[in-house]
């Protein structure tokens, strides 16, 4: 009976190892990897950052004149702010953006094109010689810094079709980015009751525009200078939006006036890694009240970020 029982306990013995022996290795080595292997650690695992819309403080917006205004968040595609945003109003040489897209759509940096009677266009302008051959991109440089007329209205000029052939595609690229109160009847921003767009259709056209390198690099040109392929005329340009020189984090776009149009101004701007894009029309002062625009939208809004661990 004395040798049955001691049997019994070594077999007893032997199943409550076998047991849990596995259970303590897979334990041992659980704390092992653990303390090999930080969780959740971005070195280790993958972290997805996530842009949530900006959260606002309820901040008391300045006193601003202009006739509609749109800021929006381009990384959440987040209205901040907006006042009659979809009303159409004239737009003076903010046109130009819409310009200067379809003419890239159509030329090469390289192309060269020649002045024609378009050396002659009113307003603004770059002083641009009949017979004068400039390459596409030191037009381009002329229309969007000095804002000149003569630089637009040559990019039309040189297009099939000529002035009517450019302004219809310009009509054309206001339905392929579904504009509702949008069109264009010229590609300088002069006044007419058919040239016309909303800020919020501005926005849409800059937004479009600002995927282009070329452009972004210009708009933020705050001067240079453009030669004719045979040397004999130069142009010194500067660009008209003075908070580029004046506002941290400003990186142009395009400015506008005309008596219709009031003082018009498209602003992209960038602070601590937060792009926002501002439209004022109609405004007495473009300059002060994006300025002031400005610094609300960055005193007001904070941007959270979420994080994810993707294992």
């Amino acid at each position: 009976m004395k040798h049955y029982l001691y049997s019994v306990g070594l077999v007893l013995l032997a199943i409550i190892i076998a047991t849990v022996t596995p259970l303590f290795v897979d334990y041992t080595e659980q704390i092992i990897i653990s303390l090999q292997i930080p969780q959740n650690n971005s070195a280790v695992a993958g972290v997805q950052k996530y842009n949530i819309p900006p959260v606002g403080k309820n901040l008391n917006l300045p006193s601003l004149s202009a006739r509609a205004i749109l800021v929006k968040d381009l990384a959440t595609n987040t209205i901040l702010y907006q006042k009659d945003a979809n009303i159409p109003l004239s737009i003076a040489s903010t046109t130009k953006i819409m310009t200067a897209l379809v003419a890239s759509e159509y030329y090469k940096q390289n192309s060269v094109l020649t002045v024609g009677s378009s050396a002659t266009t009113p307003g603004s302008k770059v002083g641009l010689n009949y017979g004068e051959s400039l390459t596409f991109r030191a037009l381009l440089y002329g229309m969007l810094l000095n804002s000149g007329n003569d630089a637009a209205y040559t990019l039309a000029e040189n297009y099939p079709g000529k002035t009517l052939g450019f302004v219809s595609a310009m009509n054309k690229k206001t339905m392929e980015l579904n504009l509702t109160n949008t069109h264009f009847d010229n590609p300088a921003g002069f006044d007419s009751p058919n040239q016309y767009s909303s800020a919020e259709d501005l926005a849409k056209i800059t937004e479009e525009a600002l995927k282009n390198y070329q452009l972004v690099k210009i708009f933020a040109t705050k001067e240079t200078s453009i030669v004719s392929l045979n040397k004999k005329y130069t142009h010194q340009l500067f660009n008209l939006n003075k908070l580029l020189s004046s506002v941290s984090g400003v990186l142009g776009v395009k400015t506008g006036t005309t008596e219709a149009a009031k003082e018009s101004l498209v602003t992209l701007v960038e602070r601590s890694g937060h792009r926002v894009l501002l439209v004022l029309l109609g405004s007495d002062d473009r300059f002060d009240e994006t300025t002031r625009l400005i610094d609300w939208t960055y005193a007001n809004f904070n941007w959270p970020q979420i994080e994810i661990v993707q294992r």
